[in-house]
């Protein structure tokens, strides 16, 4: 479909001449800034890899992006950004990417009035596009930062004004329609790859499932993933043979043969290469089979003292960032929706696995905890009362593991001085911070203990209003738009709920008058976050908010220099 076909489809009858694109937000990262946490994309967002390359992870894929990479992720939609294997950072420049944060708005006939447009048809580049666009857009990026985050209004317009100028340029010379029937035939092979990883599978059969010719497909594929699909192939057979090995107790022969190895010498010297241990001393390093149950947080206390969980609440949507960072490596995965909605089914799992030991909150219920003692011994984490360093290592003077704890903390303490040292350069009229919620209609001030020690304890940053010093209040007060306007915050973090009328009363919101006349909001120092890591309280969660603020309040223009 052309340009001038995809005017025509907008809504049925909208065409380009009838909208207007405003930039919400623009920033740039560079190699240094990687990784980059999971952001949550309230707008729509365009992501372009103005230098260098570094991998894209979303719910659904990971994609190796390159110089000329651009990626369209949908309002509502999650993604991170992490640095390319050592072998291509030697080999490239360092990695430079802009995210740009947009939406599409078209008049209301007869009023006036403007209302969001569905933008997605107008996206040539909505899942990949990979190569093709022009220098010059990387250069327009580059005085596009600078323009917006002015404190001069004039060049701020110029910013839009420019804005719309790269749109135009991308959608009129975008060669995307080829590259979405690449990305469908790679993504063909790859999901063939996982569901088929126990046969003999050999370069020419996935090339030809693809269409391709074996070299064409070769090229591609580690252009789009990072990896070869052979050496794709073998990460895939590599973890889930990991899962094998603690599972049970198989031969070797019969882990080999599960997961496509004839031979089973040739499949342990391929295991050692992957993960610097044969498969015997791994299985003699996992043997401890410790669970871990209930809320996912209690992964951000395994990771500090190095030990991996052999039962465990995850999920690649509800917990994407342990879900990335362990899912592999945990044998049994316990269900994480909506904090062990599934309670029994977890239970009824967590008795087949047979664990050693059951690590749990303070939050389950007596009838669980009773369940849970006739499966395993229960250690049961001390209170959020308690704070995070106490939790932390009492857990590790249980499992023998004081010295590793003290290490993670010492780590933390120097990063957070890291930052705080950083902050200290604001001014004091730009340290008041309002963090929200917006849950269905309702704006409402939130805290948890992790937030006041985090924002106001440990940076030093003033509360707008001091109920969110109470720090085991989570839900304050409901704030009118007058009373946050009267409030004075310099910063506004946003935790927006992830329902549909939530999201409606949201996009509303964000076009009205009264929004956006809060100074924070004309400013542009409104920050919309991720309920990971801010709306859990565990030491990576810490650690992670430590290092978010540290970005949100060093990068975004708000120190000057």
């Amino acid at each position: 479909m052309d340009v001038a076909e995809n005017s025509q489809v907008l809504n049925g009858t909208k065409e380009f001449g009838g909208l207007t694109a405003w930039l919400w937000n623009i920033e740039i990262f560079r190699e240094q800034d990687l990784p980059l946490d999971y952001q949550l994309t309230m707008q729509s967002a365009l992501i372009l890899q103005m230098g260098g390359e570094a991998l894209l992870h979303t719910a659904e894929q990971s994609l190796h992006m390159h110089k000329g990479s651009v990626k369209f992720c949908r309002a509502g939609s999650t993604f991170c950004l992490t640095k390319a294997g050592r072998e291509e950072r030697r080999k490239q420049a360092h990695a430079v990417i802009a995210i740009l944060y947009f939406a599409f708005y078209e008049g209301l006939p007869g009023d006036g009035r403007l209302r969001e447009a569905d933008d997605p048809v107008l996206i040539p580049c909505e899942e990949f596009c990979e190569a093709g666009l022009p220098e010059s857009l990387y250069s327009s990026c580059s005085s596009l930062y600078e323009y917006f985050h002015s404190g001069n209004r004039m060049k701020r317009w110029r910013a839009q004004l420019d804005f719309q100028e790269l749109l135009y340029t991308m959608i009129t010379e975008s060669v995307s329609g080829q590259s979405e029937g690449k990305r469908q035939a790679l993504e063909r092979a790859k999901d063939y790859m996982h569901e088929h990883y126990e046969e003999e599978l050999t370069l020419d059969q996935l090339a030809d499932l693809a269409g391709f010719s074996p070299k064409y497909f070769a090229e591609v594929f580690k252009n789009a993933y990072g990896h070869t699909p052979m050496d794709y192939l073998s990460g895939i057979r590599m973890n889930k043979a990991k899962l094998l090995l603690l599972r049970s107790e198989p031969l070797l022969r019969e882990v080999a043969h599960q997961v496509g190895y004839k031979d089973e010498f040739y499949f342990s010297r391929k295991f050692k290469k992957s993960f610097g241990l044969s498969p015997s001393e791994y299985r003699k390093k996992r043997k401890n089979k410790i669970a871990l149950y209930g809320s996912t947080s209690l992964l951000g206390y395994a990771m500090p003292l190095q030990f991996v969980p052999y039962a465990a609440p995850v999920h690649p949507k509800w917990s994407p960032y342990y879900y990335h960072a362990l899912g592999s490596e945990i044998p049994v995965h316990l269900d994480a929706y909506r904090q062990n909605h599934n309670k029994s089914a977890n239970l009824e799992r967590l008795a087949t696995a047979s664990p050693e030991l059951i690590i749990c909150a303070q939050e389950v219920e007596l009838w669980e905890r009773e369940l849970l003692e006739q499966i395993a011994p229960v250690y049961m984490m001390p209170g959020d009362r308690e704070g995070w360093r106490t939790q932390l290592l009492a857990l590790a003077d249980k499992l023998g593991r004081r010295p590793e704890a003290d290490s993670w903390i010492e780590s933390y303490q120097e990063k957070t001085a890291n930052c705080c040292s950083a902050i200290e350069n604001l001014p004091n009229e730009e340290k008041t911070v309002l963090t929200l919620r917006v849950h269905q209609r309702e704006l409402t001030a939130y805290s948890h203990p992790g937030m006041k020690e985090l924002l106001y304890d440990r940076l030093k940053l003033q509360p707008a209003l001091e109920s969110l010093l109470e720090a085991d209040r989570h839900g304050l007060e409901d704030l009118s738009l007058t009373a946050i306007k009267e409030c004075g915050a310099d910063h506004i973090l946003l935790l927006v709920r992830q329902d549909s009328e939530t999201l409606a009363f949201w996009k509303q919101l964000q076009a009205s008058p009264e929004w956006l006349m809060i100074p924070a909001v004309r400013e542009g120092r409104v920050h919309q976050l991720p309920s990971f890591p801010w709306r859990e309280y565990s030491p990576v969660a810490m650690e992670r908010m430590a290092e978010e603020a540290c970005r949100l309040f060093t990068k975004n223009g708000l120190i000057r220099k």
